[in-house]
């Protein structure tokens, strides 16, 4: 039998269960942050900014209410669209959800860093080397903006495609353990993940640190796909991957890596022509 909550006790059981998830996942992110081998895996070896974490708590109460709105909202007139569960239908439901999000996601953030738009998304770059709790880091009309433009879109779709509770509430729960860890600045994926096929497609702890560091550039949510395809991707990306895995993160925040040329070799010819001893260099 479907379950018909009243609106107070819908938004109240909301508040809870979303406000749960979201402490856990940072509060085991920062777990996993505080050990040694986080330590050794830092993407940037900074400090943070003064007064950061106090000013990312105050803007984390004010994602949580603001999230228990916008998923009351959806769950309240949803309901009578949502199928009954069968494991294709909420596969097909998650599959939608992160596509739909990670395109919103990439617009509206390229967006938020036109000098028009900044100051909604400041909040969220008062970290430029970020940890667990920078995943909550939002001003509230940025998230109104975020949460509420890609919940939008999957409401949109339910009138035009089946979809189950469980398929949105697994992809809520990805979303909040995904953003605590690549907030994380410690990359936990191996070398070789940057280059294979997977690595093509997802992001890792490094690609979003960063954005963080450099502020334009690496838009993408959860994958890195619209950046290599518009532009916005980093060049040296797989080199400070690499320096983090090796327990060597970077230590200037605007730092850029670049390979190093290889000298042009002497033809032959012109060096039998100089001589023994003659330097043909200018």
């Amino acid at each position: 039998m479907p379950w018909n909550p009243s609106l107070p006790v819908l938004a109240l059981t909301v508040l809870v269960i979303s406000g749960t998830v979201k402490l856990l996942t940072v509060a085991l992110g920062w777990v996993a942050w505080r050990t040694r081998v986080a330590e050794r895996l830092r993407v940037y070896r900074r400090e943070w900014a003064q007064g950061q974490l106090r000013s990312e708590a105050w803007a984390a109460a004010g994602v949580v209410l603001t999230d228990a709105v916008l998923i009351t909202g959806l769950r309240y007139y949803t309901g009578p669209l949502l199928a009954p569960f069968r494991l294709s239908t909420a596969l097909w439901t998650y599959a939608w959800m992160f596509v739909g999000f990670e395109v919103w996601f990439y617009a509206t953030h390229r967006l938020l860093h036109l000098p028009r738009f900044y100051r909604f998304h400041a909040q969220h770059h008062v970290a430029r080397v970020t940890e667990p709790l920078t995943a909550l880091s939002f001003s509230v009309v940025e998230r109104l903006v975020l949460m509420g433009g890609g919940l939008g879109l999957h409401l949109a779709a339910l009138h035009l495609m089946p979809g189950t509770q469980v398929g949105i509430l697994a992809y809520m729960v990805t979303n909040y353990v995904l953003n605590a860890l690549g907030h994380g600045n410690t990359e936990w994926l191996p070398q070789r993940f940057v280059a294979s096929r997977w690595g093509r497609v997802f992001f890792t702890p490094t690609f979003h640190a960063m954005h963080h560091a450099r502020y334009q550039g690496h838009y993408g949510l959860f994958t890195v796909v619209l950046d290599r395809w518009l532009g916005t991707a980093f060049e040296d990306y797989p080199r400070v991957h690499a320096r983090a895995r090796d327990g060597e993160g970077l230590t200037r925040m605007g730092e850029r890596l670049t390979v190093a040329p290889e000298p042009a070799p002497v033809p032959a010819l012109a060096t039998a022509q100089a001589g023994p001893g003659v330097s043909r260099t200018p």
